[in-house]
């Protein structure tokens, strides 16, 4: 049988020939013992295998006569598990990732904490973890699978401050017991005001004291909301953290990730990389769904042509149409008019505004103003409005007469 490299890897070998994939983990100088960017690169290399139709049978093996396999690599086992190759991981920092979309309670926001910690902590801090959580009072939330439910949470009760509290604690009570620092990101930070108008100052009043125990980092996608979060003097988090913009990605850096990932998979980007950086325009969520579609659309052994490039893009807007009605439904006139503005991007803001019904220049500052702040559009010197519609699928759909896909 011949095999066919359909992929680069640092730890293992990706082959394919007659319909079987095989997988060799390529460690022999440390007897094919795994690290994490091994098992990284495993998760990556069996989803390879089950997305190409043309595989039907996977052998997994190691390098060597014996096709052995000796089990985690103790040489780079830490104290709190296996180190791997990221920046966080070489500091031996634990690392936590909190999402907050949609919290509606303290308790919620509780919950979403203490549930963060318990699936992402690794090695002998997990276990320490799952120990110290049976000592927590519990949430007050109705309807979690994994909090006690103590009483229902129908105002803003004091009582669901103290849990919560105990929970903002842990990378605390980790560094007290490991002497390890914690990184923790919050994402979608903004929706903790739902929960409560101080919400940030609960938080506050507990992670001021986390010195080298922790960092954070807190994101938002309601840019307006996190603004007045850290540069409004009246709220408790004034002045606590540095702003930072996330610009674009870099063409070069997407056309060259986009083009490898599909020659890893026998399959070549050709020609329709062109309109796929013209039309995604460095957003990551959408670069990747337009080239997750395409590649869907093209063969192993194939290339990307234009026909399989309309298709791909036909179908992205049918599966983004709804969100994009919400977002146009739940805006008022005066803003349709500047978001239109911005996608056709033919004339200023003003001259444009007055051609789709608009009068007064005040109103539309006002429109603006509130677009930025929601995350619609953002500055860009370069353009004739001199803003840019930051998802380019929405500023695509608007620019089009937002009809049906």
């Amino acid at each position: 049988m011949e095999w066919e490299s359909a992929g680069e890897y640092e730890d293992i070998l990706y082959d394919v020939g007659d319909g079987i994939a095989r997988i060799t983990i390529n460690r022999p100088e440390r007897r094919n013992a795994f690290r994490p960017p091994t098992l990284a690169e495993l998760r990556d290399a069996f989803t390879r295998a089950r997305d190409d139709l043309g595989v039907g049978s996977i052998i997994l093996t190691g390098a060597g006569d014996r096709a052995f396999c000796s089990g985690g690599d103790q040489k780079i086992r830490g104290d709190d598990g296996y180190i791997g190759d990221d920046a966080v991981a070489k500091e031996g920092w634990n690392a936590v990732y909190v999402d907050f979309f949609g919290v509606l309670t303290l308790a919620d926001v509780s919950a979403r904490v203490e549930r963060a910690y318990a699936s992402q902590l690794q090695g002998p801090v997990a276990a320490w973890f799952a120990g110290f959580r049976r000592r927590l009072r519990p949430s007050l939330r109705i309807g979690a699978d994994d909090v006690v439910s103590a009483d229902v949470e129908l105002a803003l009760d004091p009582a669901a401050e103290p849990p919560l509290l105990e929970r903002l604690a842990i990378p605390k009570r980790m560094f007290e017991r490991t002497g390890t620092r914690t990184l923790v990101v919050f994402d979608e930070f903004q929706d903790v005001l739902t929960a409560s108008d101080r919400a940030d100052a609960v938080i506050r009043s507990e992670i001021q004291h986390h010195g080298d125990a922790a960092s954070y980092v807190f994101a938002g996608s309601q840019l307006g909301m996190m603004r007045s979060l850290f540069a409004d003097k009246r709220r408790a988090l004034y002045g606590q953290a540095r702003a930072l913009d996330l610009t674009p990605l870099d063409p070069v850096d997407v056309a060259g990730y986009v083009d490898r990932r599909f020659r890893e998979t026998n399959r070549e980007i050709g020609e329709a990389i062109e309109p796929l950086l013209d039309l995604t325009r460095g957003h990551p969520q959408r670069t990747m769904l337009l080239a997750h579609l395409l590649w869907e659309r093209t063969p192993a052994g194939e290339e990307a042509d234009e026909e399989r490039w309309l298709d791909a893009a036909g179908r992205a807007m049918i599966e983004v149409q709804d969100e994009l009605r919400a977002i146009w439904t739940g805006l008022s006139p005066g803003q349709r008019r500047v978001l239109t503005a911005v996608a056709e991007n033919r004339e200023g803001i003003y001259a444009a505004g007055r051609r789709h019904g608009g009068s007064r220049g005040g109103s539309a500052k006002a429109a603006v103003d509130v677009l930025l702040d929601t995350g619609e559009i953002h500055p860009d010197p370069a353009t004739r409005t001199g803003y840019r519609v930051v998802d380019p699928l929405l500023g695509e759909w608007v620019a089009g007469g937002r009809m049906s896909a």
